[in-house]
């Protein structure tokens, strides 16, 4: 096994991706106007964003009051010319679906997340502490942000800013 092959084994792995998909549940809770719980196929946009260098560093660099409108619109500025990665959320969303599944599961069964009639409700909230990397730190906090301008839109609102089909 190359050393790139092990490197994407450890980024691209359920388990990191259920605390990705945790933390983006309990960001969308946090901020929906009734508290709503995460209809299922926002979870397939987490990992496909947050996993991803570029986005996830548009993602870090944009202030949470911002939105995710704001989040879309940087990568169309002149000084960025990226709309070929907001474009292509939706193609790596699909290359990541069975990762994105597998993370759904390990969630599920960790009991980090529940699923009742195709939404995910967190079981938690309270963040985990203790020995975790800060650049998993990192990823966790962007997912709760990108959770948490994804509860104050709808799912037309947030298919139609980040170009995506669900």
């Amino acid at each position: 096994m190359s050393i790139l092959t092990q490197e994407v084994r450890n980024i691209q792995n359920p388990a990191l991706g259920a605390g990705l998909l945790w933390r983006f549940a309990c960001g969308y809770v946090g901020s929906h106007p009734t508290h709503d719980h995460v209809p299922l196929p926002l979870a397939f946009l987490v990992l496909p964003i947050v996993m991803h260098e570029q986005t996830e560093e548009f993602l870090h660099a944009t202030q949470k009051v911002s939105g995710l409108r704001v989040f879309a619109a940087k990568f169309g500025k002149s000084e960025n010319s990226k709309q070929d990665i907001l474009l292509s959320i939706h193609d790596r969303m699909l290359a990541l679906r069975h990762l994105s599944v597998d993370s759904i599961r390990l969630a599920l069964a960790t009991r980090l997340l529940h699923l009742n009639a195709a939404n995910l409700i967190p079981l938690s909230e309270t963040e985990a502490a203790a020995g975790i990397p800060s650049d998993v730190k990192r990823m966790m906090k962007n997912a709760e942000k990108l959770g948490w301008w994804c509860g104050l839109l709808t799912m037309h609102e947030v298919s139609t800013t980040l170009k995506v089909r669900f």
